[in-house]
């Protein structure tokens, strides 16, 4: 038992073993604590918030759980240390880490409180507008306010660990200063990419041709802008380009005007003539994605091998106004063969005069 004692009571760097014990004890009990309420949390608290009729508890669970734990287990750590006696730089070294740890646990329940705010407000507001750019540009909101909160978290922890800040940012500043010239172009593009998401001069599915580039908006982001072409190429467009150059948005027509010209054969009567304008009018409103009633069709030329008619008419379905003219075609032609009206096609009539 004396020998027992003798160990127990022995020092080490000026604590006895049961100092030492004693700490790392404390360290233990917040290790559990901080397990036993993880644990509740998850069997327990979450299934009393799951009967409530309001959600803000299940959100308050999602954002305090594991910051909570680890402020406990900090909090075994920090009580231990009053059993230990520490020097000065020993002293400093240990309450240096309580502040890191207790740093992250806060830093971590903010950024879990970001996350559900977006979830919860911001991406409900986002779906109710017209805009789909707002579900573009919440994402990249929520990386920037994380990345603000991570770089003053870390500040204020470097400034409470001794470490001059000003110094460090006026550095930062000078090589900020020289990155900033190598990045011009990065630059222009984020400014570009701003300019897009606050002016909005289209959406995302819109149909949009920029210098020669035409294609489906596909995604938007702070430094480029995707379209995806009929034939299933992708288009990277800087954000910079986009932002200062003329952009044609088809998307935003209400209606497409579509001309379009037929050519009867000089066989076709006069009587003929009238009956096809109208079977065509007809073929034309048929089509579901046109403007019914918004035919216009007149007898413009009389061709070198044909009577030509000129029909205008709007479609109205600008997502599938390719189908749409295809077909108002095929039902042009199947309405004109069944009424045994001919189109005509290039020919040349000779006629031989017998002089004899």
């Amino acid at each position: 038992m004396d020998s027992f004692m003798e160990i127990i009571n022995s020092t080490y760097f000026s604590n006895t073993l049961y100092d030492y014990l004693l700490f790392f004890g404390c360290i233990l009990i917040g290790v559990i604590l901080g397990k036993s309420f993880y644990f509740l949390c998850k069997t327990r608290l979450r299934k009393l918030a799951e009967q409530s009729t309001t959600n803000i508890d299940d959100y308050l669970i999602d954002i305090i759980e594991e910051p909570l734990v680890l402020v406990i287990m900090t909090a075994g750590f920090w009580v231990g240390t009053f059993f230990l006696t520490l020097n000065a730089s020993a002293e400093k070294l240990f309450n240096n880490i309580t502040l890191i740890l207790l740093a992250i646990s806060l830093t971590w329940f903010l950024l879990r409180f970001i996350d559900v705010l977006v979830k919860v407000y911001a991406a409900p507001l986002a779906k109710q507008s017209e805009s789909k750019l707002d579900d573009q540009l919440l994402p990249l909101i929520r990386k920037f306010l994380k990345a603000v909160i991570a770089i003053l978290a870390t500040m204020i922890v470097l400034s409470n660990l001794g470490y001059d800040i000003l110094s460090l940012i006026a550095g930062l500043g000078i090589g900020g200063l020289a990155l900033a010239l190598a990045s011009q172009d990065a630059v222009k593009n984020i400014i570009g990419g701003i300019t897009i998401f606050w002016d909005k001069p289209f959406q995302i599915d819109d149909y949009i041709e920029i210098n020669g580039s035409a294609g489906t908006v596909s995604e938007v982001g702070l430094r480029s802008t995707r379209l995806k072409s009929v034939g299933g190429t992708t288009y990277v467009l800087p954000n910079s380009q986009v932002a200062d150059t003329m952009l044609q948005n088809y998307s935003t027509r209400k209606a497409r005007r579509v001309v379009i010209n037929i050519g009867l054969t000089y066989e076709t009567k006069a009587a003929q003539m009238d009956e096809a304008i109208k079977i065509i009018e007809a073929s034309i409103n048929s089509i579901d994605g046109t403007r019914n009633n918004d035919v216009m069709i007149r007898f413009i030329n009389f061709g070198a091998f044909s009577l030509d008619l000129e029909v205008v008419y709007w479609i109205t379905k600008m997502s599938d106004w390719k189908m749409i003219i295809h077909n108002v075609n095929m039902s042009i032609k199947r309405d004109l063969d069944e009424a045994g009206i001919d189109m005509a096609f290039p020919t040349e009539t000779h006629y031989v005069i017998n002089q004899s």
